[in-house]
This record gives structure tokens, sequence and C-alpha cells, in this order.
């Protein structure tokens, strides 16, 4: 089972290490270099106590002084075109991977996000390839020159003495034993302590992305206390890691330490039997240091290994995740699709058994309107969401202009689509790139035509730098109103065939929301939209009004019809809350 994740880990691994496959020979051949070289001073010491100390052959010292220097200059040159050949092949690598996962997460299913923090995905991105990273370059170069001294010293210690070369390969053995024995705990412990520092990473997104509800509550102590609380964990978790690390690393020096004295009084005693002469121990003793030292720095290697083996495992469960919403083979990609959308008996639920919608039956003509109302909970949104493909529906069908959305390419099925939610999304860049994110190609002029629909215009002219402000720099504080219409901005730049808006005016003063409604009402001629709103100014001037209650359509029509009706929920509800101008959800 070992050899089989082995095997599976480096082949998991091979696709980002074979582009780098030449820089990471050669850096390879420096090490094996590098190690060779360390293995000659001790022949030329024996050499020098033998032949020109014992033997008085003292023409051998100049070559012996000269081959010293050559040794430890070649050994510094490649040392130094290892580490600037190292520094390349690791920054690279963990390129290629951070690149890589975040290309797989960005195609994953809504399902996946729902499942998954985003500290706790950042954590893993950032924190884990780094970790990652230490495997192509320190970690496996200490491992090859570790192996390469390895296997010189036992070849060496044989042919020198095999009757000391005995004991130190049984000391071998039981720093092999020791290893074994310890490893396990210490797997456990280090994956027990990564997994807590993704819980402490995942709080700390979820408070500070929620900073307003803490201010306003009050709870900046409550939060701290469970902050602290959460970092004494991961600190216990890491404390108990690190003294296992550290006994396993004191009981290998231990080892070490006992062995040497054995092998170095077997030695003299040798020595003064007379089977083995000073320069063959002192050489013999050389190589058993190079041979016991990197056993020692496995140890100290061992938590290492085990953080880079954990990471990897993380990073890999992101890349095995497979998206479940993804484009069936031949998919259709239509220049531009005209609007029509049909629902069909359509059934969902997130969690199997507990559907959300059921039996959803509705036809919609290109061009029109319609406003989604009802409760919190009765599939508003949800309809959204399998409108966009974000799900894909449990049962029935979800058609546009008659094909099923599971017949679209996907990345082509959704730029038919401009979508304002409820909470604006903005990112760090200028406000003409945010305007202009659905639609790249857009110029200057056009940016400015679809902020003056929405009512901005004026406003980001105010700024210190117009279109080219920042958003989220110093001198750009926009407020959750203006984030809102730049969203609006945004989608309709994007010149969707159908238009999706989930509360998009809901952060808007009543003058704002007029003016936008009128522009809207515009731009909206030709379009389909999905209207998610409590505001009766926008549902009243829907084509149709969908009331939904329980995953199920109550009532369907224009607002005149369904207030026409008596006894009827849309009547009701508006009866109720006319004079608010709002439709409580709990209504």
């Amino acid at each position: 089972m070992a050899e089989a994740t082995s095997q599976s880990f480096f082949a998991k691994i091979a696709p980002f290490v074979r582009p780098l496959r030449l820089q990471l020979l050669i850096a390879l051949a420096l090490t094996g270099v590098i190690s060779v070289v360390m293995m000659i001073p001790p022949l030329l010491t024996r050499s020098m106590i033998n032949d020109v100390i014992v033997a008085g052959q003292s023409e051998r010292l100049p070559a012996i002084i000269i081959l010293f220097v050559v040794t430890g200059i070649l050994s510094v040159a490649a040392s130094f075109f290892q580490l600037m050949t190292m520094a390349y092949v690791g920054q690279a690598f963990v390129m290629r991977v951070r690149c890589a996962v975040y290309q797989h997460m960005l195609r994953l299913s809504m399902g996946f996000f729902s499942r998954e923090s985003t500290g706790k995905l950042v954590n893993r991105l950032m924190g884990d390839s780094s970790v990652l990273q230490q495997m192509v370059t320190g970690t496996s170069l200490q491992i090859f020159s570790d192996l390469i001294c390895a296997v010189f010293a036992i070849t060496a210690t044989f042919f020198i003495n095999w009757r000391l070369a005995i004991p130190l390969y049984l000391l071998v053995f039981i720093f092999a034993l020791n290893y074994q024995i310890k490893i396990d705990k210490l797997r456990r412990l280090t994956r027990g302590q990564r997994s807590a520092e993704d819980r402490v990473a995942s709080g700390v997104q979820n408070r500070l992305s929620a900073n307003l509800t803490v201010k306003t509550y009050g709870a900046e102590a409550r939060e701290n206390r469970v902050f602290q609380g959460q970092s004494a964990l991961s600190l216990d978790l890491a404390r108990e890691s690190q003294v296992a690390t550290a006994n396993f690393s004191l009981n290998t020096g231990l080892l070490r330490d006992l062995g040497y004295v054995f092998i170095f009084f077997i030695g003299c005693a040798l020595v003064l039997e007379g089977t083995a002469n000073y320069g063959d121990v002192t050489a013999f003793l050389y190589y058993a240091m190079l041979l016991l030292w990197p056993a020692v720095r496995f140890s100290q290697l061992a938590q290492q290994l085990q953080d880079v083996k954990i990471s990897a495992d993380r990073l890999f469960e992101i890349l095995d995740e497979q998206p479940q919403v993804v484009s069936r083979p031949g998919a259709i990609t239509p220049p531009r699709v005209r609007g029509d959308v049909t629902l069909e008996g359509v059934t969902f639920a997130y969690v199997p058994d507990k559907p959300v919608l059921k039996g959803i039956d509705l036809q919609v003509k290109a061009g029109e309107t319609v406003a989604l109302v009802g409760p919190t909970g009765c599939g508003k949104t949800t309809i959204l969401s399998l409108l966009m493909r974000l799900y894909d529906v449990t049962g029935g069908s979800l058609r546009v202009d008659g094909t099923d959305v599971r017949d679209y390419e996907l990345g082509n099925l959704r730029r038919h689509y401009g979508i304002v939610l409820q909470e604006p999304l903005l990112f760090t860049v200028s406000i003409a790139e945010n305007i202009r994110y659905g639609r790249q190609s857009a110029t200057l002029k056009q940016v400015e035509f679809a902020a003056r629909i929405a009512e901005i215009h004026k406003e980001i002219l105010e700024l210190p730098r117009g279109y080219d402000s920042v958003v989220g720099d110093r001198d750009v504080q926009l407020s959750v109103g203006q984030k809102q219409r730049l969203a609006i901005a945004r989608a309709i730049l994007a010149d969707p065939a159908i238009l999706i808006m989930d509360e998009a005016t809901s952060a808007l003063d009543t003058n704002s929301e007029r003016a936008i409604q009128v522009a809207l009402d515009r731009f909206l001629t030709g379009r389909t939209a999905f209207i998610v709103a409590h505001r009766l100014s926008t549902i009243r001037n829907a084509d149709k009004i969908v009331l939904l209650d329980g995953g199920r359509i109550v009532e369907c029509g224009n607002h005149d019809t369904l207030v026409a009706m008596p006894g009827g929920r849309y009547r009701q509800l508006y009866e109720t809350h006319a004079g608010a101008g709002m439709i409580s959800d709990e209504g």
C-alpha cells in the first residue's frame, strides 16, 4: 500500500516537474559532483597518514595538498551553480502548481465552494504549494546527496576493513527500525496540525469579511477569544508535533553518538591487534560519519517529508475534485440566444431527499421580464442558479430557446447572461476594468454609456482619477449603493440576452432606484429579465410575477391579473404591504 501511495504521489507531481527536468537533471548532476568530491578527502587523509607520515614518502605531499585545494574549489563552484539552478527550479515549480490548482478551482462547481471555505482554499493554494516546493529543491537534493554518500561510504568501509563494517551496517539497520516505529505518529500529528491551521485561516477570513457585523454587535472581544482559542489549539498540536519530532531526532542523535564511540573503540582495538593501521581507521571513521550523518539528517528531514506529503495530499484533494457541471461532448455554441426560457417539471435538491424545487413549470418568452417573489427559502435564487447552470437540475428540464441548458457549451451559455447580485462583488482594479469585466473589448465610451444608464457616471468623474480610480484604494471608498450601480453598469455593458437581478436595487435610495428603473426599462427592450425583488415599484412592472412558496409556483401572472384574483396570495401581500412599498419575506 505504501509503495502504491508513493507511486501515485510521484505520478501526480510528474506533470509539474517534467517541463523542468533538464534544469533538475543539471542540479542533480551538480549534487552528484559535490557528493563525490566530499568522498575524496578521507582517501587523501588516509594516504597522508599511511604514506607520508608513517612510510616517510614526503614526495607525495605536494600532490596531496594540491588535490585538497582542487577538491575544495570544485566543491564551492559546483555548490554555487547548484543553488542558482535550484532557486529557478523551485520558483518555477511552485508557480506551475499554484496556477494549475487555481485554474482547476475556477472550473469547479458551486457545490464545491459551498462546502469549502475561502480561507481554507487560500491556505492550501499559497501555503501548501510553498511546502511542496521543498521536495524538488532542498529536500530532494539532500536525499540524493545522502544516497550517493551512503552508497560510496558503504562500499569504501567494506573494502577498508570488513570487520569494522559489520557493526556499522548493524547500526544503520537500527536507524531504519527507529524511523519505521516513529513515522506513523509524526504523520498523524502533522496532519492534525495542518487541519487546525485550516480552521484558523477559515475563521479569520470569515470574521474579517463580516467585520461590519462584528462591530455592529460589539463582538470584538468575543471574536478575539474565539481566535485565541483556535490559535491555542493549533499551537498545542504544533507543539505536540515538534515534541515528537525532537524526540525522534534526539533518539537518532543518541544512536549516532553511541555507535560512533563503539566503532571508534573497535577500530582502536584492531590497531592494537595489528589487523588495521592508523590511516585505515581514520578514513573508516570519516566514512562512518558520512554514513551516520545522513541517517541523522533524515530524522530531521522526516518532519519536512511529512509536511511535503501532507501538503501534496491536500493540494491533490483539490485537483482530484471533479466539477459536477461540465459541458457535454459536442455542446452547441450559438453566437447569441433569443431569450426564450422554459422550465418543465424542474426539481432540485442541494442535499439528497431534501428538495428545494418541486416540479416547477414556467414559460418565459424572449423579451419578457419575470419577477420572482416569495418567502425566504422558497427557491427564488435557486431558479436563477439553475438558469445560469451553476447547478444542474435534479429532475425535469430547463431550456433556453428550446435547447436544454445542459446541451450548451458552458462558457458560451453564461456569456449570454448579465447578473447583478444583492451583494455587489467588485475587484481591486480600476473602475473602468470593473465595468468592462464581462466585455474586455469595450471602449471607454461604451463603459461611460453603461455607467450613465446605471446612474453612476457623474459620481465616477468626481473621483480623483475618474474611471482610472482603483476600487479599494485609500482615496476611493465607495458606498454600497455606488458599488451596486457599478455592478449594474457591468451587467449592462456585457450586452446580455438574459439579465438576472437578485435584489439588485435593494441598496439604492428611492430616487436612484426610480432613475435606474427608467433606464433599465429602455435597456431591457428585447431582452429577457429575471428579477428577484421586494419593492412593489419593481415587481408591478414585470410581464410575469411568479409567486413561490415551499418550492412550488403558487400563482403566476402580471400585477393586474394577480391583484384581481379574489383571495389570491399576491393580492393579500399587495394589500398588506402597499403602504410600505415593499413586500416582506415573511409575508
